[in-house]
């Protein structure tokens, strides 16, 4: 896999539904008028070079990051690592279909987090090959 950059769309997902929907990479923080109770996203399908990318064949996993600020670095640590991937047992109870992770629980990240406060929440992809995307466009989540 190539350098690529995460091209996700990004939509958060409230108590209601899916109501709000962004583009990654970078720019304006993505707001929400309700609690944001997870994230989902749809994986890169093209290489910044223009070629097709198979997110089945090229993602590893994600990396999730939290912050007081929107201001992201390649210094910062992830909070969570997940799997590009996880396993769907078919009903004869003997084979599994791959899907792709698209969608994410905020819940889980609360381990990470002081109650009252506000937090921006990014995610980039990494390849099978160690390269990253760069963040997503960081989402504020307020934990007050």
């Amino acid at each position: 896999m190539s350098r690529f950059s995460v091209r996700l769309t990004v939509s958060v997902i409230f108590l209601i539904g899916i109501i709000l929907s962004g583009c990654g990479g970078s720019g304006e923080v993505s707001q929400a008028s309700a609690p944001i109770t997870a994230i989902a996203w749809e994986p890169p399908t093209v290489d910044p070079d223009g070629s097709p990318m198979d997110s089945r064949r090229d993602i590893d996993y994600y990396e999730f990051f939290l912050r007081t600020d929107q201001n992201f670095t390649d210094d910062d640590l992830p909070v969570a690592h997940v799997s590009g991937f996880y396993d769907v047992f078919e009903p004869d109870g003997k084979s599994f279909t791959r899907k792709l992770t698209k969608e994410f629980v905020l819940d889980n990240l609360l381990p990470f987090t002081e109650k009252g406060k506000k937090y921006y929440v990014s995610l980039r992809a990494v390849g099978v090959d160690g390269i990253k995307s760069g963040f997503m466009v960081p989402l504020a989540w307020d934990l007050s």
